[in-house]
């Protein structure tokens, strides 16, 4: 094998100078990506699926949460996933995959061992597209292939093992507010300096993982290696005999479709509109993202095959504002402890939690049932406005719910049941099926209380967080009218039975979207999307003696976005965004309008040297039409930009792979606006219209 590796980078290194003297420099700059790609592309890969599911969210903060499936997709392109030995539960974790298909496989399979993945291009629904979205994710074997290794050894824990260690430096350039001496005792301040500092040590092979994850946000305060403000750890097995996985320190749980137990973020909807929606049945894992609350810290475990239980134990530190002695807010989801106030509520308050949950697999879908019991150490108690009416209050809460994945026939249905102790129930319920050939269709309705109280659930929904207080039905069609266009579309009613944030009474209102996509070749592609929401809201008038009063209205949002992608060449990508949104409601005489355009230049000049630019103009009317696009960014960091107002922002992100051991990043990003001369808002105040971010990485592997 050395002697074969040996042999084709001697081949290259020759065909290199044969040709040198004809080639222009991005012809050499092609032969660079060629030995650039097996290090770099399942990085690309994660970046484009990740950019599917944010870049029509409309919350910054839903990038934070993306760094666990970041690093859950790239472990899978480390370890990808055995065609001929998957079950189907780890088929249906592959993006673009769903349960039938994941069938199929398993169907293919049987009748002859999978040599190549191009075998996959038979089963409906896989075509050109989705393979490569899957090709860094999968691998072929045979069928029994299997490493068999005493536990005494030491092969057996690090058969497949690497080592990495990343450690990141990211800062805003101005001076904010928040970092310059207070002007009188007392006034806020910040009490560290403005750098967010990141560090994480990972070693995982196929049965040992062992992780160490370290975080000081921007205005924390740090004195030494030992003094981050977030610490994350764990050490973990798996795929020892009946020993699925075992976790000790911080883990997460994915069950079901969320209602009781989905640590991590759920993106609900996007392009992806007949898959987008489920959630994945990842079960427990261990944790190694920064989000700072959604995990659990203390010992898990899953035994079985086919039928598997996994119990949990957490007890962990969390901060919550304190109300009086005894009584606090609920915890909070920020993490940041940077003033005065923030560090004194820091680890205020303790969660101890139990559960379990029990699955069984068969050939044709997957059943569970899940439940855990928490109890804090302190009473809480809710807000005081109209909407914080039936948030949770107290000190324990308990929530149970059964689950369900099946394959009937060609159809794939799926959903879960739940009741909080409070009395509280949660719904969800949808199938996938195809229509004919080349249609696919997506029906889900769900259905959760007012009173639902999951702490760790994350279900499908229109709002974001906990899924509460929401009813709606959700229809999700896709139709590939040839292998150049494929129709895309989804129709969303959705209604809130009770007030929700910033509402004084019951709303509802329904989201709409449309997309084409063009698909002209590998090296071309196009797509136009148009969306439409609307929401009803309260709005403040004056009557007619001048007096306040709040009224029910419409806050209508309507987008259309054009984007292609050319492959110039193998070391030149280019990629051209143009969006127009439409925004209006009730207290405003006229709509407000927002355009952004954007062009894209991803560049390999030389070997191991990757060159991203974007240079963006945008103009909007307000905040309302406000507009979004997802950055490149450094590894594990996804950016959802948001931008308002008139200006431009443009940045550049360089990578550079010395090998197979080490790589660096830097990232310059520059927003200048043309009518403001301040930016941010209070403590992240800075004087003058550029804000200007620059970020720094290295990342070991061994």
């Amino acid at each position: 094998m050395r002697l074969k590796k040996w042999h084709d980078r001697r081949l290259r290194t020759s065909l290199k100078t044969a040709i040198a003297a004809l080639l222009c420099f991005f012809g050499m700059s092609e032969t660079a990506l060629a030995r650039q790609h097996t290090a770099a592309d399942s990085v690309r890969t994660v970046e484009r699926e990740l950019e599917r599911l944010l870049e029509d969210r409309e919350a910054e903060e839903d990038a934070e949460g993306a760094e666990e499936l970041a690093v859950f997709l790239l472990d899978l392109a480390a370890n990808p996933i055995n065609l001929n030995r998957a079950s189907l539960p780890e088929l249906s974790q592959l993006p673009g995959i769903s349960p039938v298909q994941a069938q199929a496989i398993i169907s293919l399979r049987e009748q002859k061992p999978i040599e190549q993945p191009e075998e996959l291009l038979q089963i409906r629904g896989i075509g050109t597209v989705t393979l490569e979205r899957i090709r860094p994710y999968i691998t072929v074997g045979e069928s029994g292939e299997l490493t068999r290794m005493l536990l005494t050894n030491a092969g057996f824990w690090t058969h497949r093992g690497r080592f990495e260690y990343i450690s990141r430096g990211q800062r805003v350039l101005q001076t904010q507010t928040g970092f310059t001496p207070p002007a009188f005792e007392g006034q806020t301040r910040y009490a560290g300096d403005p750098w967010r500092i990141y560090q994480r040590f990972n070693y995982r092979s196929r049965h040992l993982s062992l992780n160490l994850t370290q975080l000081k946000a921007p205005g924390e305060p740090i004195s030494g290696p030992h003094d981050f403000d977030f610490n994350s750890w764990h050490a973990g097995i798996q795929n020892v005999g009946m020993v699925q996985r075992l976790v000790v320190g911080d883990y997460g749980i994915w069950a079901g479709q969320g209602l009781v137990l989905h640590t991590g973020l759920g993106f609900g909807k996007s392009r992806d509109v007949t898959g987008g929606p489920l959630r994945g049945e990842r079960g427990l894992a261990p944790y190694q993202s920064s989000e700072q609350t959604r995990f659990m810290r203390g010992i898990a475990a899953t035994v079985g095959r086919r039928f598997q239980v996994t119990g949990f134990y957490s007890n962990r530190p969390l901060s919550a504002t304190v109300v009086s002695e005894d009584t606090i807010r609920f915890p909070s989801a920020s993490g940041l402890h940077r003033t005065p106030s923030e560090r004194a509520r820091r680890n205020n308050t303790q969660l101890e939690m139990g559960g379990a949950r029990l699955t069984y697999t068969g050939r044709y879908g997957m059943i569970g049932a899940t439940g855990y019991r928490a109890v804090y150490n302190r009473h809480i108690v809710p807000g005081t406005a109209v909407y914080n009416r039936y948030d949770f209050e107290g000190r324990h809460a308990s929530v149970a719910g059964a689950d369900y994945r099946l394959l009937l026939g060609q159809a794939f249905v799926f959903g879960e049941v739940a009741r909080s102790e409070n009395g509280g129930t949660g719904l969800i319920s949808g199938i996938q099926l195809p229509v004919d050939d080349r249609t696919d269709l997506t029906l889900i309705y769900r259905n959760y209380s007012r009173d639902f109280q999951s702490l760790y659930g994350s279900g499908f929904g229109e709002l974001s967080g906990r899924p509460r207080n929401e009813t709606g039905f959700y229809t999700g069609l896709r139709h590939e009218l040839s292998r150049i266009l494929t129709l895309s579309a989804y129709y969303d009613r959705f209604r809130f039975p009770a007030p929700r944030f910033g509402t004084t009474q019951r709303t509802a209102g329904y989201d709409l979207l449309g997309q084409v996509d063009f698909t002209f070749s590998r090296q071309f592609s196009a797509y136009v999307t148009v969306r439409s929401k609307v929401r009803e809201n309260d709005f403040e008038l004056s009557d007619p003696f001048g007096r306040a009063v709040v009224v029910m209205g419409q806050d209508a949002r309507t987008s259309v976005r054009a984007e292609t992608e050319v492959q110039v060449l193998s070391a030149l990508r280019l990629r051209t965004r143009a969006e127009w949104v439409r925004a209006r409601n009730r207290d405003v005489p006229a709509a407000d309008y927002g355009v952004m355009l954007f062009q894209d230049i991803r560049w390999l000049p030389l070997p191991g040297l990757t060159v991203d630019l974007r240079m963006a103009v945008f103009e909007t009317d307000s905040f309302a039409s406000r507009v979004f696009m997802f950055e490149n960014d450094l590894l594990y960091v996804f950016s959802n930009t948001m931008l308002s107002g008139t200006g431009q922002r443009a940045y550049v992100l360089l990578r550079y792979a010395t090998g197979n051991r080490l790589d660096f990043w830097f990232k310059y990003a520059a927003t200048v606006y043309e009518d403001r001369s301040f930016t941010g808002s209070g403590l992240t105040e800075a004087p003058g219209n550029l804000r200007s971010q620059i970020g720094l990485q290295m990342r070991v592997r061994m």
